[in-house]
């Protein structure tokens, strides 16, 4: 990798790109919602994660203000047909542990909300990624996410349960696996429910 990190001062910031000055040199990097939303102030020194993708002609530099959004970002590009730019949209609809709770909930509708991505690219983010964040993406777990939905038919029937009451499948399983990380003892079906619904 050429370039670690960028810090310096925030010349500039847009929802999709930011201009940092560091040494009298402006670099223009694209970046995520996610990271948007994290930037201190125009005039304040910031410090970007960064990737630069190499393509014939064109040199674009991503930057990304936590190391485990890049750490995700090189795992979606990493899927077949999904460039950096198709990542980055991703990235802008959910950060990587409410990504990881769509996959591993095989939320495809969730996912194929994002611009660019449609329904196909979405069942094979699922395909590819589910095994990954299962085992915990290797160094790190962006998700928290480390069991596979289905361990249990207890779990299963509760999520079936809520959907049909009219509950996403990624919000319910990322809750359940919470409760079920929690409890000291098993719970029944109905239990489950229960706890899921006043959380």
């Amino acid at each position: 990798m050429m370039y670690e990190f960028i810090a310096g001062k925030l010349s500039s910031k847009q929802p999709d790109h930011i201009v940092i000055e560091t040494n009298g040199i402006g670099y223009s990097l694209k970046i995520s919602l996610s990271t948007f939303e994290k930037l201190p102030g125009v005039g304040e020194s910031v410090k970007v994660y960064t990737y630069l993708h190499v393509r014939e002609d064109i040199l674009d530099l991503y930057g990304f203000v936590e190391k485990v959004e890049r750490e995700f970002f090189y795992t979606l590009i990493g899927i077949s047909k999904i460039g950096p730019k198709a990542a980055l949209a991703i990235l802008s609809g959910g950060s990587p542990a409410e990504i990881s709770s769509w996959v591993m909930a095989e939320d495809a509708a969730t996912i194929a909300r994002t611009p660019g991505i449609g329904p196909t690219t979405a069942k094979r983010m699922i395909l590819e990624l589910k095994p990954k964040i299962a085992k915990g993406l290797g160094s790190s777990d962006p998700g928290g996410l480390t069991g596979q939905l289905g361990e249990s038919s207890v779990e299963n029937e509760a999520i079936m349960a809520l959907e049909a009451l009219g509950y996403s499948r990624s919000e319910v399983y990322s809750k359940i696996r919470k409760i079920f990380k929690e409890s000291d003892s098993d719970l029944t079906v109905e239990q489950l429910i229960k706890k899921t619904l006043q959380r």
